[in-house]
């Protein structure tokens, strides 16, 4: 059985660059989005969901991949699912602690990440995670998605306090892990304008709390593309939503980078039916290779010498509030 999505792409761990592998599992999907009428609003992993889906089949997504691809190049895995990888209603305590020890057996891997809501992680469940992968280094990810609490808990429908993603900062500190925070460039309702300040107080906000507890932290910052059956996509259909541009997302590299450790998302997990963030024909190519790039250095240089004919149109348009 395939997982739902996987990709091997740029990373830089601690420095040296790298590549990652990230597994999507299949699985009965989501219980927030579930029971809290379709979740996150953007979100679409719902679409990849199956209730049929049991603990074997999820060992054998994992199984597929290993079997199937090359990873000599590989140095990190994320081992993602449609939902919650610590919520045991989704993948069952057996289930996370197998596939756990494939990949703690993967000689070449030197960071793995797993990802959860805020109301499934405790300390014990992150250090048995911690204590199955050795000596590699463990990294929970958790969906802030703004540091906002209008942005994220009444436009994204989150259902997150701050108090709340601190307290996993907390037990992410008192297991030995580290935090992996993602954050949404331009989710509904703001401007392009308000979505940069937004994405960038965010990623300080993140590196504020996670100095403040003593947690080596990196954003991953994730542009707003548009999944079927999501009201987001409602929004884009009825000309209510416009698409980050990439422009904006250079402009958030520019003044996070310096704060801390960043990575940039630029897959869609085949989600997006091509309706992903952009600028015009002529440059967008060259910006998404330019991140990439960045991913793997962490060097600026080159988003920094980027320019095309429309960016001037794109500065002037997000100045005045028009897009």
């Amino acid at each position: 059985m395939k997982p739902a999505y996987f990709r091997i792409s740029p990373v830089n761990i601690n420095g040296t660059a790298s590549n990652r592998m990230m597994i999507v599992l299949k699985t009965r999907g989501c219980e927030y989005a579930k029971n809290n009428n379709g979740g996150c609003t953007v979100c679409g992993f719902l679409n990849h969901a199956r209730e049929d889906i049991t603990g074997s089949d999820m060992i054998a997504q994992l199984d597929y991949i290993l079997e199937t691809t090359d990873i000599k190049d590989v140095e990190e895995i994320d081992l993602l699912s449609l939902g919650s990888f610590l919520n045991a209603g989704e993948v069952s305590e057996e289930t996370r602690r197998v596939l756990l020890e494939r990949v703690a057996r993967l000689p070449g891997i030197r960071r793995v990440s797993v990802e959860s809501r805020a109301e499934y992680v405790t300390v014990e469940k992150l250090k048995e995670i911690r204590e199955l992968l050795g000596t590699k280094t463990v990294e929970f990810g958790i969906g802030l998605e703004s540091a906002d609490d209008y942005i994220r808990n009444t436009i994204i429908n989150k259902s997150l306090s701050k108090r709340g993603f601190e307290r996993v900062v907390e037990m992410v500190r008192e297991a030995g892990c580290d935090l992996l925070t993602y954050l949404l460039i331009k989710p509904p309702g703001i401007s392009e304008e308000e979505a940069v300040t937004d994405a960038v107080s965010s990623a300080k906000y993140v590196f504020e709390t996670a100095a403040k507890y003593g947690v080596s932290a990196r954003a991953a910052f994730e542009p707003v593309f548009i999944c079927e059956n999501t009201p987001l996509e409602d929004l884009f259909l009825n000309s209510k939503y416009r698409l980050v541009n990439l422009w904006s997302v250079v402009e958030v590299i520019r003044r996070v980078h310096r704060h801390g450790s960043i990575f940039v998302g630029l897959s869609d997990e085949n989600l997006s039916m091509d309706r992903m963030p952009n600028s015009c024909p002529t440059c967008a190519p060259g910006i998404i290779d330019e991140i990439e790039r960045f991913n793997r250095t962490l060097d600026i240089s080159g988003l920094e010498k980027l320019d095309c004919r429309c960016k001037k149109q794109y500065e002037y348009e997000r100045e005045r509030g028009t897009i």
